[in-house]
């Protein structure tokens, strides 16, 4: 379903019709001349509170890395969101497309299922932080929702703004890295609580703005300067699964764009004079010869065996948090939540939570193609070791990849909205 708005427009020129009518030129049509026809919203002008929430978005995008509060805690940006969400109420209403209307639905249930898990098991442990994980779906739910409103209202601005906010927020932590820079330790943060923080920030800021970027064409030069600056960001975190994701990532960018085969070899070649003498690359280089070495880097001791140890728990969930239930620190982390994304999804929502999620990540494959889509899959693959389900991020590149697919669609029915066009003309 193709959004739209209605607009009055004469059906002929003054001209036009009293020289058929036989009337005096200059006389005016009585109103039955007019008709009511279809507009794409696209060409309508933004509103001020509508320009308002896509300077709030990219500011929302530029804070959303400074952690000035302990993790968990609402940080400046999501100060600023909540705002966003509230006043989101007040604006005009914009229609979405099957797809996105489907994956709205799946997510929303999502979050309800799990509030509710959440809040039976803050009520049955006594324990109320157990709650406040369903804060962090309630909250993603409602940004994918404000993107997405924003996409479907104006496309081509809505992605522009990401893009360049993401690029701006790239900039500015990687110059804040020579500021931030702590010698005494290996993994860096810059602005974060955690170095995994900061490469799966990394990675997923790849992710958005390569897949907006395929699509909107920005210039070269910008194409290569983010790219080799979240490179060095992944770098400096040292995760490991970060590093892999992002090159994947990369490589499923260059193979499915050959032209930007020319902007990679640039890229890699700026990097390595950049780098060539610095103690980061032999940084990198351990880490990656250590995959598969360490303790911490098998399923075993991410904690993949608490599904099986309790699967009582498969089919509705067990719920976030309070993992001293959990007599498990042999080999999950030492008590640790699970480091794992999907698993994180199916032990603690169970298959009807596990069942809710997948629906709307085919929800994202139908809505797009699968030039598209391949963008949603690398963060995945960092899940694989780590729990990124909660990052914001994350939600808001499901957001994007699907109005890069609206905004196929519509640029697929072009040429029979010009064909229907002539027809009218004629």
């Amino acid at each position: 379903m193709t959004p739209s708005t209605v607009t009055i427009s004469p059906r002929s020129s003054p001209r036009s019709s009293s020289s058929r009518q036989g009337t005096p030129t200059g006389h005016t049509p009585p109103p039955s001349a007019v008709s009511v026809e279809q507009i794409d919203p696209a060409d309508a002008p933004l509103s001020i509170a509508d320009k308002l929430g896509l300077a709030g978005l990219a500011l929302y995008i530029l804070l959303k890395p400074f952690y000035i509060l302990p993790s968990g805690l609402p940080q400046l940006g999501d100060g600023l969101l909540i705002v966003m969400l509230i006043l989101l109420v007040f604006q005009r209403r914009v229609h979405f497309n099957k797809e996105a209307r489907a994956f709205i639905g799946w997510m929303v249930l999502f979050a309800v299922h799990a509030t509710l898990v959440n809040f039976i098991w803050s009520a049955i442990l006594a324990d109320k932080k157990v709650m406040l994980y369903a804060a962090y779906y309630i909250f993603n739910v409602g940004l994918v929702i404000l993107c997405l409103r924003y996409g479907f209202l104006k496309p081509k601005t809505t992605l522009t703004v990401i893009a360049y906010a993401t690029a701006m927020s790239v900039l500015l932590q990687a110059g804040v890295s020579f500021l931030a820079d702590k010698e005494e330790t290996i993994r860096q943060t810059i602005s974060f609580n955690n170095p995994n923080q900061l490469g799966y920030w990394s990675l997923l800021s790849l992710c958005i703005f390569l897949s907006i970027a395929n699509r909107l064409k920005f210039p070269w030069y910008m194409q290569a300067v983010v790219p080799l600056c979240l490179c060095y960001t992944v770098a400096l975190s040292l995760s490991k699964a970060a590093m892999l994701s992002s090159v994947l990532t990369i490589f499923l960018h260059v193979v499915k764009n050959k032209k930007m085969l020319f902007i990679s070899m640039v890229v890699a070649g700026i990097g390595y004079v950049a780098l060539e003498n610095s103690t980061i690359v032999d940084h990198v280089t351990n880490r990656i010869d250590n995959i598969g070495q360490q303790y911490d880097d098998s399923f075993y001791a991410r904690g993949y065996l608490r599904i099986i140890a309790w699967p009582q728990y498969v089919l509705l969930g067990a719920g976030e948090g309070a993992i001293y239930r959990w007599d498990d620190s042999e080999y999950s982390d030492d008590r640790f939540e699970i480091h794992s994304t999907m698993a994180t999804v199916v032990f603690s929502y169970g298959l009807v939570g596990l069942t809710f999620f997948l629906s709307a990540i085919y929800c994202i494959y139908r809505g797009t193609s699968f030039g598209q889509f391949i963008y949603v899959l690398p963060p995945f693959l960092y899940g694989i070791t780590h729990q990124g389900l909660r990052f914001s991020l994350f939600w808001l590149l499901f957001a994007v990849v699907l109005v890069l697919g609206s905004m196929q669609e519509q640029e697929g029915r072009q040429p029979e909205k010009r064909q229907q066009e002539r027809g009218k003309k004629t």
